[in-house]
């Protein structure tokens, strides 16, 4: 549904995945970040639909193969959105999509990959060159003016599991399983003869159970969800990005997780919506979403903001 923003009318019901399908079961949506086009990940169809935002009409479903794709990323300096997608036999495999004429090209040939399907395996270097699978194996891929150079690994990457790339050249990365710390790293970039450069690296103390990793508006923070594993109670890591410093704020329960600037930061609960004071690192009162004791409510995601990423 398109939905006016000042009036919070339905403009427009777009029809997605394959017409008559049963099973389209749209998981993500992402729009392009010129916003001339929205792409939806269409998980039980196995395609992509591909929407003019100038005229809210379908261009064209584009099948992505035997995956389900799932997790989109892109930014303004890139020619190419990123899709992720999932296969049952753990070989995952990633698609670029040419924004111009939707063109789409498998590019991790030679890499088997194993990606987590709940969060967003992709990132891309602000400069729109470098595009970053996370996973078991982390790939490396250069991007160019609608040309693709070969995927290379860096094991530093290796057990990651979802990142975010800062305007100021830091990429974030948490870690899978029993990993309590992240991966930080300053300028981690390809070029097209595939060497792989970084200015510096260092691991982040954190937590078990990492979950969803989101920046704010400003970039001024990173915060992670904590699912309670070790601890009493799970939370959230707020790392102030211009200190180097962190804390956690404890949480009883742990959803999804968006900025709004960087004042403030929102966790959902399982039928309210958790503010956090990002100066104080303090837990607000929560929103309820619906009626109390409401068990039909849960609150799944939540977003502020254009992101470069789907959730």
């Amino acid at each position: 549904m398109i939905i006016d923003t000042d009036t919070f009318n339905i403009i427009k019901t777009v029809r997605v995945g394959t017409v008559g399908s049963r099973v389209t079961n749209p998981v993500a949506i992402f729009a392009a970040p010129y916003g001339n086009k929205v792409y939806v990940a269409n998980s039980g169809d196995h395609n992509v639909t591909i929407i003019d935002t100038n005229t809210d009409t379908v261009i064209t479903n584009v099948d992505v193969g035997q995956g389900r794709p799932f997790a989109f990323a892109g930014n303004e300096n890139s020619d190419f959105v990123y899709l992720a997608c999932k296969v049952a036999d753990k070989k995952d495999y990633v698609i670029a999509i040419t924004i111009d004429d939707d063109n789409f090209t498998r590019y991790n040939l030679g890499f088997e990959l194993t990606l987590d399907e709940t969060r967003n395996p992709l990132t891309v270097h602000p400069d729109g060159h470098t595009q970053i699978t996370l996973g078991t194996i982390g790939m490396i891929t250069y991007f160019g003016d609608d040309e693709i150079g070969l995927p290379n690994s860096l094991s530093l990457l290796d057990n990651t599991v979802s990142g975010v790339y800062l305007d100021n050249q830091l990429l974030f990365c948490t870690t899978q399983g029993e990993r309590a710390y992240l991966k930080r790293f300053t300028n981690l970039d390809i070029d097209w003869e595939n060497h792989i450069t970084y200015d510096n690296f260092r691991d982040i103390p954190s937590y078990k159970g990492q979950d969803k990793i989101r920046v704010s508006r400003k970039q001024g923070y990173v915060g992670i969800t904590i699912q309670p594993t070790t601890l009493p109670t799970g939370g959230l890591q707020i790392y102030n990005v211009n200190s180097a410093s962190s804390w956690l704020v404890p949480l009883y329960y742990v959803g999804d997780l968006a900025f709004f600037s960087d004042t403030k930061a929102y966790v959902g609960e399982a039928n309210a919506i958790r503010p956090i004071d990002l100066a104080t690192a303090t837990a607000l009162p929560a929103i309820p979403i619906g009626f109390p004791n409401d068990t039909r409510i849960t609150v799944k995601n939540i977003i502020s903001g254009y992101s470069h990423q789907s959730l």
